[in-house]
């Protein structure tokens, strides 16, 4: 079965919708997204505050942003689609191994270019975000970090479909279990391959089931098992 691809391409009307559900909605996690993932970057957003109109405001700065940064951006753009080219068929190999050989959800995979560290992933179409400025460990780890999302989501909700179904993706046990296993698969020897030692992988408030995870996973490198037993931890009945 051929691997899928991935589409690399700009989207700044994305860009700018999920700047202002961020703004509007800025902890998940333990982390302040907001604080750190767009004013660290962009420290003149902080003037939304005091703006008559923050949307307003908000997309004014992302347009004129993207129109100023123009080439710059392309050429960035250029190097990540370089970064995914030498690395992707490798994550693929990867992957099949993991999932002993279960097939990728039918899908148009794509990720957009960003010129912020939101970074979030979107279930129903596929899509992810990139954010432009990081560096290559970086952009390779977000990138297979999606991936592996949207692989993991589908392959629970298949093969344990009476206890998933019914739970929500984007929050709670589910969302966290995803994320737990996203952190202790991305810190083994295939994945540091890929894109480096990460540090501080994962969410805050997942430190100690990371832990955990990786003590399962160390112990039996079976992707059902390891899901069964960490339901378990996680009181998912």
């Amino acid at each position: 079965m051929p691997n899928p691809i991935i589409k690399l391409k700009f989207n700044q009307k994305l860009d700018q919708d999920l700047a202002w559900e961020f703004f509007n909605n800025q902890e998940i996690g333990g982390c302040n997204f907001w604080q750190e993932r767009a004013l660290n970057h962009h420290p003149k957003l902080l003037e939304i505050e005091s703006s008559k109109n923050a949307k307003v405001f908000l997309n004014k700065y992302i347009f004129q942003f993207y129109n100023f940064h123009f080439d710059e951006l392309e050429k960035l753009s250029k190097k990540t689609s370089i970064y995914l080219d030498e690395s992707q068929n490798y994550f693929f190999k990867v992957v099949d191994k993991i999932f002993n050989h279960y097939p990728w959800p039918k899908k148009k995979f794509t990720g957009f270019f960003s010129i912020f560290d939101f970074c979030p992933r979107f279930l129903d179409d596929g899509s992810f975000q990139i954010f432009l400025y990081d560096n290559k460990k970086i952009q390779l780890f977000t990138i297979f970090h999606e991936m592996l999302h949207f692989i993991f989501y589908d392959f629970v909700q298949i093969t344990f479909s009476k206890k998933f179904k019914h739970l929500n993706t984007e929050e709670g046990k589910f969302w966290d279990l995803s994320e737990i296993f996203n952190a202790v698969l991305q810190d083994t020897e295939d994945f540091i391959k890929l894109h480096g030692k990460i540090k501080n992988i994962g969410y805050p408030n997942h430190r100690k089931l990371i832990m955990n995870g990786k003590k399962i996973w160390k112990n039996n490198q079976d992707l059902s098992q390891w899901i069964i037993e960490m339901s378990k931890l996680m009181g998912i009945n």
